[in-house]
């Protein structure tokens, strides 16, 4: 009975141990460290005084050793010796080169992948020695040994074996060694793409930006007055603008909205180069989502807010720099497909983004061209606007998104009245559809602008429409095409003039079509592309 009693005792005492190293491992492990050997190192400090071992060696791996017997090598050791002080000891890492530790059993443990426990013994002395394989959890490659030498007897100075005991101890150190190296390789690889991404960046930085001439030139114009670049009017076109007075009249838009004054913009040294900048951000070759449709997205929203007071009133001046630079930057690098073919096709944008993959490619972009040295237009704000207006930039750019704007459309129109207008509490609902209605403005255009641009959104969408049956064997869907403020009604009237003229080719179209059998699809677009070619 008092035997039992005494095993139990024992047995109760190691397991008590075995859990304090756990928890010191832990501890350790859960600890930011200056490198990986300082880890592991510590991790191997703590296990040695429970197992009374004089030594503890961790073997790392070559990274081209494949398993084989002819071919296997240990690219660095982490060394720890214990010196006894009294009832103390002092553990010390010291500076091992590969070639001076015997790799034997490690190699051993490494080709067999199975815990090694040993002892011999001559006539002056006992060398015991447990090794365990550190495996990686995913994929139970062995990436490291741990080994364990010469157990001191805990009543005398001599040498003794390693129990079963011992043997989980460093079975359990094993893990959180592989537990350390997957970590360690996890922050390396983060660290390589981060330093990847940051190089990325230079390149983009130094090719999106505009030219030195470039910004010269366009700090050095003068810019015309709004009128007689037409900003104010509904029906602008930038079809006919040079290209220098795109990016004037962008200027002369932040100009009359007080915007460089209230904000502290740089003029010279950085709205200049910001929105040259903006320009080169959009693909030439895209037909519709370009720097065109960008600045008439920009002038329709400038154009509502100088058309009424109301709007003035109820945004704040935060708002107002807010939307205008939402809708110059609100299609950047517009790729002249979708978000559906982008998540159909399982590109990049898709699988970073998972929802409005364009909307959050256009607006992190946006964001990056304001960090750029040169463009940060941003600098004079406070850190707390600083903060708000980037808030209001990305939610009015994912506004674009027409399957938000669906959500939008219905909760504005139970809410909207004169008394709710004025009202903050809607004020994001009001963002959103202007930036919609900034978007989609094209359609209030004179019928001769609109049957122009309506082209260029066809091209673009049988573009799309060509990928898709090609890649994947299927039919393109079918395209489809101011109550709050009087004065833009305008807008309005443009939209139902356009919807008539619409109505009306449709209905010419199909009488055509009774008369002889070609196609109405075909004859249609090619009329728009005569009157185009006319035009230009």
């Amino acid at each position: 009975m008092n035997i039992h009693i005494y095993v139990n005792v024992i047995s109760v005492s190691v397991c008590i141990c075995i859990c304090q190293a756990l928890i010191e491992m832990a501890q350790v492990l859960s600890k930011e460290h200056q490198s990986f050997e300082v880890l592991l190192s510590k991790m191997a400090a703590t296990i040695m005084p429970f197992t009374h071992a004089q030594y503890c060696t961790i073997f790392i791996p070559s990274k081209q050793t494949s398993v084989t017997e002819d071919n296997i090598s240990f690219s660095r050791v982490i060394h720890l010796e214990c010196e006894e002080l009294g009832s103390t000891c002092q553990i010390y890492r010291r500076e091992r080169d590969i070639s001076d530790i015997d790799p034997t059993y490690a190699l051993q443990t490494l080709m067999a992948m199975e815990t090694l426990n040993m002892s011999k013994t001559s006539e002056e002395s006992v060398m015991s020695l447990i090794c365990c394989p550190v495996r990686n959890e995913r994929s139970e490659n062995v990436i490291a040994v741990c080994q364990l030498m010469n157990k001191q007897s805990r009543d005398s100075d001599e040498m003794e074996a390693f129990n079963r005991y011992d043997e989980r101890l460093l079975e359990d150190l094993a893990v959180y060694c592989g537990l350390a190296l997957q970590y360690a390789q996890a922050v390396q690889i983060t660290e390589e793409r981060r330093a990847s991404i940051e190089v990325t960046q230079e390149v983009l930085a130094y090719h999106i930006t505009a030219a030195e001439e470039e910004i010269q030139a366009l700090q050095e114009a003068m810019i015309p007055s709004g009128e007689s670049l037409n900003i104010f009017d509904f029906h602008f076109s930038g079809f006919g603008l040079p290209d220098d007075l795109t990016t004037q009249a962008t200027i002369r838009m932040f100009l009359d909205l007080n915007l460089v004054q209230d904000f502290n913009i740089d003029y010279k040294v950085s709205l200049c180069q910001w929105v040259l900048t903006v320009k080169r951000g959009y693909r030439n070759r895209v037909p519709y989502h370009n720097w065109n449709h960008a600045l008439s997205t920009a002038q329709s929203m400038f154009a509502m807010l100088m058309a009424t007071g109301q709007l003035q009133t109820i945004f704040s001046r935060l708002e107002i720099l807010a939307l205008m630079i939402a809708t110059l930057n609100h299609d950047l690098d517009h790729r002249g497909v979708n978000n559906s073919y982008i998540e159909r096709t399982q590109q990049p944008l898709a699988q970073l983004y998972g929802h409005s993959s364009l909307e959050n490619h256009h607006y992190n972009l946006c964001l990056f061209i304001l960090n750029n040295t040169g463009s940060q237009i941003l600098s004079g704000l406070s850190t707390e606007d600083h903060k708000t207006v980037l808030h209001l930039i990305k939610r009015a750019i994912l506004a674009t998104d027409l399957t938000v704007y669906m959500e939008y459309v219905e909760t504005l129109s139970v809410k909207v009245s004169q008394e709710l207008c004025k009202s903050r509490s809607i004020n994001l609902l009001h963002r959103s559809m202007l930036m919609t209605a900034s978007d989609l403005s094209a359609i209030t255009k004179p019928w001769p602008e609109q049957r122009r641009i309506a082209n260029l959104v066809a091209k673009e969408f049988f573009a799309q429409g060509d990928k898709e049956r090609e890649q994947f064997k299927i039919e393109p869907i079918v395209s489809c095409g101011c109550r709050l403020f009087n004065s833009c009604s305008p807008l309005l009237s443009g939209c139902k003039k356009n919807r008539e003229n619409w109505l009306q080719l449709a209905e010419e179209a199909e009488e055509d079509n009774n008369e002889n059998s070609s196609t109405v699809t075909f004859e249609t677009h090619k009329s728009i592309d005569e009157e185009t070619q006319t035009e230009e």
